[in-house]
């Protein structure tokens, strides 16, 4: 008898043993530290921290590439006006005296067939007793085809096409004129292929009887 009240108390005892170690083990797992508890609230922030991250990088990278195409389009109209204050108007000095040079622009153009007109609408024909001469030259068969597209009629305000020549305090005798082809190629139409086939080949015959002179830069 007093074998088995040993071994139910034994038995008692390690059923109480286990019971404290489960009670002892559920307390440990219900008392953690707030780094492990997961907490649905503090698992969104972060992810909210990165949505706000990533559309501020995108909002600045979008914002850059506006201010370079602003930078492109600004350096390409500061370019394309430095262009065309060089290349619109073309002024070219010429070997001999002014007089000399005036007296042959009539018969250079008339090998051609180009009409030649002065200038005599009040400008002055010296300026600081610099002499000036302005001609104007036409051709009705390319006048016609330029004019005949109602469209491109507004070039006839260039017409004639003029040729100016004159002298500087430098003692060299110029000749300027409109870059026609390049204000062609603005205006597009039918105006760049007559320019380009028939009159600018004439002009340039024309212009080669008054050779080019070649003039040194002055070094500051």
């Amino acid at each position: 008898m007093k074998m088995q009240s040993d071994i139910s108390q034994k038995i008692s005892e390690e059923k109480f043993q286990k019971t404290d170690d489960t009670q002892v083990q559920g307390s440990e797992e219900l008392i953690q530290s707030p780094e492990t508890v997961s907490d649905p609230g503090n698992e969104r922030k972060p992810k909210k921290e990165k949505e706000k991250v990533t559309r501020k990088s995108v909002i600045r990278n979008i914002l850059w590439f506006l201010c370079g195409i602003l930078w492109g389009i600004t350096l390409a109209f500061i370019g394309g006006v430095l262009y065309l204050r060089h290349n619109l108007i073309q002024e070219i000095p010429i070997e001999g005296d002014f007089a000399q040079n005036a007296d042959k622009i009539g018969p250079a153009a008339y090998k051609f067939g180009w009409q030649v007109s002065y200038n005599d609408c009040g400008l002055p024909r010296l300026i600081d007793n610099q002499p000036i001469e302005v001609y104007r030259f036409c051709k009705t068969p390319y006048a016609y085809e330029l004019l005949k597209n109602e469209d491109e009629r507004k070039i006839s305000c260039m017409l004639p096409c003029a040729i100016s020549i004159y002298k500087k305090s430098d003692g060299v005798t110029y000749i300027s004129k409109l870059n026609m082809p390049l204000i062609t190629q603005l205006l597009g139409g039918n105006s760049i292929g007559i320019f380009n086939e028939k009159i600018l080949p004439e002009q340039r015959e024309i212009l080669s009887q008054f050779p080019e002179r070649q003039i040194e830069k002055k070094h500051n």
